[in-house]
């Protein structure tokens, strides 16, 4: 029974956390933040120096923002105005004390 419930509680848990992903489609890679209980999502990137851009509400929970492909760059999003660096395959630490997610080309 205290199996069953820590499960429930965690699937709970986990159902309100963002999740991350892209897809690369030619020269463009779209980049999607499930934020079920987000009001707003920007992302700001390395390619024009962290200017925050809104990305768009695609349905449901689901936020999308498109960049060039073409190179690699560094990245995060505010989330409600926060910073929000999901899990990613790659990162660096940002000189702030926390960590960018890196997009490399091909990878």
């Amino acid at each position: 029974m205290r199996l069953r419930t820590a499960v429930v509680i965690l699937s709970v848990l986990l159902a309100g956390c963002a999740h991350h992903g892209l897809r690369v489609n030619g020269d463009t890679v779209t980049l999607t933040l499930r934020a079920p209980h987000a009001g707003t999502v920007q992302f700001a990137s390395s390619l024009d120096g962290f200017e925050p851009h809104p990305a768009v509400l695609t349905g449901g929970s689901v936020w999308e923002v498109s960049v060039p492909a073409g190179s690699q760059f560094s990245y995060f999003y505010l989330v409600d105005g926060e910073v929000y660096v999901p899990e990613c395959a790659f990162s660096e630490t940002d000189g702030f004390g926390s960590r960018d997610c890196i997009y490399v080309p091909g990878m």
